[in-house]
């Protein structure tokens, strides 16, 4: 009756620990729902349209490489 306690004893101090994952393994990703796939791509598009706007466009500028709103220095009148 002793190894029985025993036994019993070893197998629930040492299940959680068999229950543990490697850390080095990531968690497979549950499949988004049709909701949440809109508002990732919505973010993601945000994301891109706010690091290409910082980006110049070539047709935004004149013939000496300025853009039209950028206030163009004038030389000193000496």
């Amino acid at each position: 009756m002793k190894k029985l306690y025993l036994v019993a004893l070893f197998i629930v101090v040492v299940s959680p620990c068999m229950a543990q994952t490697v850390a080095g393994k990531a968690l497979p990703t549950a499949d988004l729902s049709v909701r949440e796939q809109i508002k990732a791509d919505r973010e993601r598009d945000r994301k891109a349209e706010a690091s290409t706007s910082s980006q110049s466009r070539p047709w935004d500028k004149d013939a000496d490489g300025k853009r039209p709103w950028d206030r163009k220095d004038e030389q000193p009148v000496r």
